[in-house]
């Protein structure tokens, strides 16, 4: 009598081509999916600037401050509100916090301030007491980077 031992490890060979064939699938759609940038946010009216992402915060173009710069008058108090899903910070450019991310280097004098985390849905606000151009970044994500110049 004989057997026949090719039937079910032809089997089980083509439900491991078969598994192997759904995680390709899963992992090329996520890295699709994280790639696709997304338009920001309209700018809020008034001294406020929205914190915003998409479905991943991996790049620029997928999550940032909507408005990047704002200009408004010393004594301002600017609010910052988290409506994207990951947390952020909002943190100045000065001696006191990294700057290997900023665009430049706030000038001596200028306020310095840092929200810490902020989680969806949280907002941060800082009052503008001294003139000049406020350089800040996002400390998990340095790729988020705004402006606020007060005069």
């Amino acid at each position: 009598m004989t057997t026949n031992n090719a039937k079910p490890s032809r089997k089980k060979f083509w439900i491991i081509i078969g598994i192997v064939a759904v995680v390709i699938a899963v992992v090329a759609t996520v890295l699709v999916v994280m790639d696709q940038s997304v338009s920001p946010p309209a700018a809020p009216s008034g001294p406020n600037v929205i914190v915003w992402n998409g479905t991943f915060c991996n790049g620029p173009g997928n999550c940032g401050y909507s408005p990047s710069v704002k200009t408004v008058a010393v004594g301002t108090t600017v609010t910052w509100t988290n409506n994207g899903g990951s947390m952020h910070t909002v943190t100045t450019c000065d001696s006191n916090h990294s700057v290997s991310q900023c665009p430049a280097m706030n000038a001596a004098g200028l306020d310095s301030f840092d929200s810490n985390s902020i989680a969806s849905g949280v907002t941060f606000s800082h009052t503008f007491t001294a003139s000049g151009t406020y350089y800040y970044y996002c400390r998990p994500h340095p790729w988020m980077q705004g402006e606020i110049i007060v005069q």
